[in-house]
């Protein structure tokens, strides 16, 4: 029998056994072992990516900007809201894939201003008509730290709860409430795509109890159908949109003058 320090060791080892031997998986066959399951490294990342693309053609469907600056801060406000979710953590992995959900979510307002600056889209004057520099800096504020506090919960708890859709939502509302719905419902599309999966959802957060159907896996065939799905229907819903034919012909006189 081990002696404490002895049995420290032993797990040790045995992480260390575990770790190796996952290398060498991936390095042979791209496939990793995640909590009693073998999945292709690849799948990993394509999750954020449907969520992403699902969440901007549900907001844009439903909600149909007629204009420009709808269009443009809209979308914005719609994959922000698909994405924003699953920056809740819970092992080293979810903390770099929170990251990364950070890091795309930076990339989505960020892109946004600069089409505004570049092209003049009216953006910056319908925000500044419906809020002051104070309204701005408490909406902002507000929503920073709710994430924040999401950030550090268990995954699928509270950033994956009506309790947050509202907060959120109420959030945006304060910024800019043009876009406070393209938000809401890029956030909803994201509760309903995890609700089909295995793993349950605290929608009714903080009642500790999670629902799912458990009809398919976060990775897998049905999420790769749900991505092609989302990029085909995007750019359906672009090429026969009076505002995106807009926004590319102010695209075209920009670049060529």
């Amino acid at each position: 029998l081990c002696d404490r320090r002895q049995r420290q060791m032993c797990i040790r080892d045995s992480h260390t056994v575990v770790k190796e031997s996952n290398k060498w998986l991936h390095k042979r066959t791209g496939m990793c072992y995640d909590k009693g399951n073998f999945t292709k490294g690849k799948n990993r990342q394509m999750l954020g990516r449907t969520h992403f693309f699902i969440g901007t053609v549900a907001a844009l469907a439903v909600l149909q900007p007629q204009t420009v600056p709808a269009l443009v801060a809209g979308a914005g406000a719609a994959a922000i809201g698909g994405l924003i979710s699953d920056i809740d953590v819970g092992t080293s992995q979810a903390h770099r894939d929170a990251d990364k959900i950070i890091t795309a979510t930076v990339a989505v307002a960020v892109l946004t201003i600069l089409a505004e600056y570049k092209l003049n889209l009216g953006i910056y004057r319908r925000l500044t008509s419906d809020s002051s520099v104070l309204r701005l800096l408490a909406g902002t504020a507000a929503f920073l730290l709710i994430c924040a506090y999401g950030k550090q919960q268990p995954h699928r708890s509270f950033m994956h709860s009506f309790a947050a859709l509202a907060l959120l939502t109420a959030c945006v509302d304060i910024i800019y409430p043009d876009v406070s719905a393209y938000f809401a419902v890029g956030f909803l599309s994201h509760l309903v795509l995890d609700f089909f999966n295995r793993k349950p959802e605290k929608l009714f957060w903080p009642w500790k109890k999670g629902f799912c159907l458990g009809l398919c896996s976060a990775r897998g065939l049905v999420n790769r159908a749900l991505l092609g799905c989302g990029m085909v229907f995007l750019a359906v819903i672009l090429v026969i949109s009076a505002p995106a034919g807009r926004l590319m012909a102010k695209i075209m006189r920009a670049i060529y003058g």
